[in-house]
């Protein structure tokens, strides 16, 4: 299935990545309290070279000094993708 990823930085300094379907139907909202954890949740969850190089990019977006919200479309994730990037309420939803 195709996915909307929007990843910002909170106050906190933690990662936050929103999910939602192309239609723009939430799934979900995951903090994550390292973003290399995330990385390298992204590096062994099987994705395209684009898709990693895309999420990679939106991080360091987010990161960086200006803390601009990142947007990834197009994202294409299957059931085993989302449960290492532990997406699970995105999976259960689409359940």
């Amino acid at each position: 299935m195709i996915y909307k990823f929007v990843i910002s930085k909170t106050y906190e300094g933690l990662l936050r990545v929103r999910v939602t379907t192309a239609n723009h139907f939430e799934l979900a909202l995951v903090i994550y309290d390292d973003d290399k954890a995330f990385l390298r949740l992204v590096r062994h969850a099987g994705l395209t070279a684009q898709n990693e190089r895309l999420l990679e990019r939106a991080v360091v977006v987010a990161f960086s000094p200006i803390r601009a919200e990142s947007f990834c479309d197009d994202i294409d994730l299957s059931e085993e993708q989302l449960a290492v990037l532990r997406l699970s309420m995105a999976r259960q939803i689409r359940a």
